[in-house]
């Protein structure tokens, strides 16, 4: 008895300092400290101390030795930068795994390109005149992304139109700017298709258009010599 009551009183003893001593991880760190910021990924940096946090949409950085979170871009000394890169492979990972079926297919091309357009985004209208031009050489998927009401009713008349090509060419080419007599319709597949796209932007993290995908690359905006550098590679 007097045996088992000597090994009671050193568990009773040693449980407090085992308890005292845990520690928590820094993603458990984190998740204590920010609760509602729910991320997909939380992983260590080569930078010592900085963790990157990717919630879907964006890529942030959180500093665990003063419990702080840092929302900005990282950039080394000759310029690059590593928080859009990080970002630009995320997203291009889910673009690669897009479905495709429910995109405005344009084009008969070898080279697939997707894009994420607003049909009053000037700088998309810009890619439409360059696409426009090389339909043999590309083949268009294009998903919808309304930054305006108007918009929305532009890409509703597109995909409403029997010809949604022909539509397609109409809106972004200026021919139905200040048309009042839109095809509007309420179909019921149109409805589908466009919460397939405005779901397809929410997974991406779509902030702006045009976003282009090409052959593994996010192109952000209609930077033209890269669009041509990576469709002659």
């Amino acid at each position: 008895m007097k045996k088992l009551l000597i090994a009671v009183a050193m568990i009773a003893l040693l449980a407090p300092g085992c308890a005292s001593s845990q520690k928590f991880s820094v993603e458990e760190q984190f998740k204590k400290s920010f609760p509602k910021n729910t991320y997909e990924t939380f992983t260590e940096t080569p930078m010592k101390g900085v963790y990157e946090v990717y919630n879907g949409k964006q890529v942030y950085y959180y500093l665990p030795e003063n419990d702080v979170l840092l929302l900005g871009n990282i950039v080394t000394k000759d310029g690059k930068n590593l928080t859009q890169e990080s970002n630009s492979k995320k997203m291009a990972a889910k673009m690669a795994a897009l479905p495709l079926d429910k995109a405005l297919k344009i084009g008969n091309g070898k080279t697939a390109v997707v894009e994420f357009i607003d049909p009053n985004c000037h700088y998309c209208k810009l890619s439409f005149d360059f696409f426009n031009k090389r339909k043999k050489e590309v083949t268009l998927y294009i998903f919808f992304f309304p930054l305006s009401e108007d918009s929305e009713k532009k890409i509703r008349h597109i995909l409403c139109s029997k010809n949604m090509e022909q539509s397609f060419n109409d809106v972004l080419g200026g021919k139905v700017d200040g048309n009042s007599r839109l095809n509007l319709c309420g179909d019921k597949n149109v409805e589908d298709r466009l919460r397939a796209h405005f779901h397809a932007a929410s997974k991406i993290g779509v902030r702006g258009t045009p976003l282009l995908y090409i052959k593994g690359r996010i192109v952000p905006g209609f930077d033209q010599p890269v669009i041509e550098k990576l469709l002659t590679e």
